[in-house]
């Protein structure tokens, strides 16, 4: 096989490399000068070719894991000889430092072709039904002799590439690989590793960064990565998604990558997670993977694109979870009558710590137009606002707000059909962190007491000063929070439900990895929080995921068979927060689990089998505890509210769920459990996305402001930190009764 077409970038970083080049001092400026003054003509001198052929060993004597290779893939990469004569010239000339630059950038572009060539490689080796043991080279694995079987097999020769006595190339900058091919083809090692080279003076092992082909899907991209930083870290500067519920300590298992050559070393978190097969297979995690080679990484497409996202009148992105009815009905309501420039529009956005939703409605009259929902990429940096906040305050602020600022930015594009609908106002919700984040305050004092928060008064900001839009200046409002942890989105939910005008208390809950929740009328509001942790999202679960296609949303059993549902009725790939809930009730309803939370054997060892799909996927003790952490603590959280407002269950007319989580989630199962009070299931119901509704309802009310102003003064928060009361609770509904 020949290879010509190579899109490859010259790196400057690595030329400098080359050199031993010091970042600092007049030297470095006149090296990048002199260096950008070339580059131009170094692109037309390089004709780059590689020659990729199979061929036996036969003569050469080589074992990989104590057995002898008798077949290889031979390969030969050359840049073409103007290069070389290039570099030659300017050292003949006196122009020592264009000499050197020339030499430099001719071994970047060799080193990169390596890395290039390598997915080509390993595809050959597939279609051949072999794997690939490792790579050798000359001299430090095999005779220099090897370079003119190289140069036969592939004939070179035809190139215009020769070969000395010596066995070396000519042009110069030409070399030769030879990868070991192997019988396991789970098995592809075709990358050149600097940790066991025995020539200590390559400029290529002191290289300061990386290539990284990231492979979402049919998608790829090459990135470049600085050895000292995690995998993890260089995809969010690269603004490529990853879950990474615990912000990258190693303890949640949810970065999970594969890669497929320039596998790094597994870690002591790697060996916790992944089977010893997994491991073979090149999984790690991102967080504790720090590539010093280059690598082919693999993400799970269905993490970066399928989250369930629920928008207005409950309703969930159609492809994820919305019956053919409702999708139905979502098609006809975004059918545009008229010339869409000719119509004034307003975007609501919910910004949840999770996900995002974008409507775009129709002004006056508020109808429907367009849908736009993502997954959060700030989930990157922590799946809670606990993790964002402490990844704000080590330094990556901006890094968060230019992540969100962007995505509202693609949203704001996608629904305005390349700016052909114009928009006059955007109303946002979100909890108080989110907004933090958005606005780019500071999160110093929101992680630690009296949790106290820069702003979160209702604000008015325009577009182009909040996304960078420079060409709109419409107004935004952002809806006003009541603390630190129960922010905008509560007060936009009030504010759609009608706290302010109901003469009965109602109840709001919000099911997160906050569980917020607000009681009252007309006449008093009382909020709090209480931290559930991420476990109704799937997180701190081993076979936890997202509410993604796939995701296992319901569970039944009957004796030891276990039926399931899936989102998408997609193959498994892991357990979501619905699925958690129901899983716990059937274990109990089975007398599998105790009331105290308890798996008997086998289960408390191997866990309970859910399914064999994805190396299987199991619900462990582990898991029925983090469960019951978080129930506990929604649970003591909603009894101490209603406590402190001095009412009981009888006096409150409805109570409302809202959220993805809760329109999913069975309310019976949930109450059993002891989630929610079993003596108001008529009182229940999923709400839906009550903070989009409210931002929905703000842009067509004209006393949307002072009734959102209102109803963020008239709540009153209960802080349950140092609560007794609280307490009590929490011990008490530990109990699975």
């Amino acid at each position: 096989m020949k290879i010509t077409d190579f899109n490859i970038e010259i790196s400057a970083e690595n030329v400098c490399a080359f050199l031993d080049g010091d970042k600092t001092g007049d030297l470095y400026e006149e090296i990048m000068e002199e260096l950008e003054e070339m580059l131009p003509q170094a692109y037309e001198k390089i004709r780059p070719v590689a020659l990729l052929e199979f061929g036996d060993l036969e003569g050469y004597s080589i074992e990989a894991d104590g057995k002898k290779v008798k077949e290889a893939l031979f390969g030969v990469c050359s840049i073409g000889k103007e290069m070389g004569e290039w570099s030659t010239r300017l050292f003949a000339e006196g122009d020592y430092l264009g000499g050197m630059l020339a030499d430099a950038i001719a071994d970047d572009y060799l080193f990169q072709m390596d890395d290039v060539i390598q997915e080509t490689v390993v595809s050959m080796c597939k279609e051949r039904g072999r794997g690939i043991a490792g790579r050798a080279e000359a001299p430090k694995d095999l005779p220099m002799s090897i370079q003119k079987r190289a140069w036969d097999v592939t004939r070179a020769e035809e190139e215009g590439i020769g070969i000395k006595k010596s066995y070396m190339y000519d042009p110069v900058k030409t070399v030769c690989h030879v990868y070991l091919l192997d019988d396991n083809t789970k098995r592809y090692h075709p990358e050149h590793d600097c940790s066991k080279c025995n020539n200590l003076t390559c400029k290529r092992r002191n290289l300061p960064s990386v290539n990284i082909r990231v492979v979402t899907g049919e998608k790829e991209t090459v990135i470049k990565g600085r050895k000292a930083d995690s995998l993890l870290k260089t995809l969010q500067e690269h603004d490529i998604f990853i879950p990474a519920v615990c912000g990258g300590r190693g303890t949640c298992g949810k970065c999970s990558v594969r890669f497929t050559y320039g596998v790094v070393e597994p870690s002591e978190e790697d060996r916790k997670f992944f089977s010893k097969e997994k491991l073979e297979e090149g999984y790690r995690l991102a967080c504790k993977a720090y590539p010093v080679q280059s690598c082919t990484v693999i993400l799970d497409e269905r993490e970066s694109s399928g989250f369930f996202v629920l928008t207005d009148e409950g309703t969930a992105d159609p492809a994820y979870g919305a019956s053919q009815d409702d999708s139905a009905e979502q098609k006809e309501d975004v059918q545009i009558q008229g010339n869409p420039a000719d119509v004034s529009y307003g975007i609501a956005v919910d910004i949840g710590t999770t996900t995002i939703a974008m409507q775009l409605l129709e002004l006056p009259e508020g109808r429907q137009a367009d849908v736009f929902t993502d997954i959060n990429r700030q989930r990157a940096y922590g799946a809670d606002v606990i993790s964002r906040i402490k990844a704000s305050n080590a330094g990556q602020k901006e890094e968060l707000r230019k992540s969100i600022c962007e995505q509202l930015a693609a949203g704001f594009h996608k629904l305005t059909d390349g700016k052909e609908r114009k928009v006059s106002r955007m109303v946002i919700g979100g909890n108080s962190t989110m907004i933090h984040l958005l606005m780019g305050y500071s999160c110093e004092t929101l992680g630690v007491y009296p949790f106290t928060p820069v702003d979160i008064s209702l604000t008015h900001t325009t577009c182009r000063e909040l996304l960078g839009l420079q060409d709109q200046e419409f107004d935004v409002m952002i809806c006003p929070g009541v603390s630190t942890y129960v922010g905008g989105d509560i007060t936009a939910g009030m504010y759609a439900l009608d706290f302010d005008k109901r003469e009965k208390p109602c109840v709001l809950v919000d099911l997160g990895t906050n569980g917020e929740m607000a009681s009252g009328c007309k006449d008093r509001i009382m909020v709090t929080s209480t931290a559930a942790g991420p476990a109704f999202e799937g997180g701190n679960i081993v076979c936890g995921t997202g509410s993604i296609p796939g995701a296992i949303c319901k569970v039944e059993l009957d004796g030891e068979k276990v039926k399931l549902e899936t989102i998408g009725n997609e193959e498994p790939c892991g357990i979501c927060g619905t699925g958690v809930i129901d899983a716990v009730y059937e274990l109990k309803k089975e007398e599998i689990m105790d009331e105290t939370g308890l798996m008997e054997d086998p289960y408390f060892e191997d866990g309970l089998l859910l399914s064999e799909k994805n190396g299987g996927i199991r619900f462990y003790q582990k898991d029925v505890r983090e469960l019951q952490l978080a129930k506990s603590a929604v649970r003591a959280g909603l009894e101490t509210l209603i406590s402190k407002y001095g009412i009981t269950y009888d006096d409150i007319e409805h109570i409302y769920i809202a959220g993805g989580f809760g329109y999913q989630m069975d309310v019976q199962k949930a109450a059993h459990i002891g989630l929610l009070p079993a003596e108001c299931l008529d009182k229940i119901s999923a709400a839906g996305n009550t903070c989009l509704k409210g931002t929905i309802k703000a842009l067509t009310d004209e006393n949307a402001e002072e009734r959102l102003r209102h109803l963020s003064g008239l709540a009153s928060e209960v802080q349950l930190s140092n609560d007794k009361e609280f307490q009590e609770f929490y011990m008490e509904y530990m109990y699975f009764e």
